[in-house]
């Protein structure tokens, strides 16, 4: 019985680690992604900027 409760106790362990390396993967690439998006967020606001003081540097005389 000792031996049946540690190979399932096993099997178990196995399959928990097994399930857990897509989840880290899958949350890692989320991360990167939420990354990702900030940093396209805030070039495009520092890009509107550039342009909106370029376009009233033009017309200011």
């Amino acid at each position: 019985m000792k031996v049946f409760f540690s190979i399932m106790l096993a099997f178990a362990i196995s399959a928990v680690s097994v399930q857990a390396g897509p989840v880290r993967t899958a949350r890692n690439v989320a991360k990167s992604t939420a990354n990702t998006a900030k940093n396209v967020a805030h070039s495009t606001v520092k890009g509107t900027r550039r342009a909106v003081h370029t376009v009233v540097n033009t017309f200011t005389p």
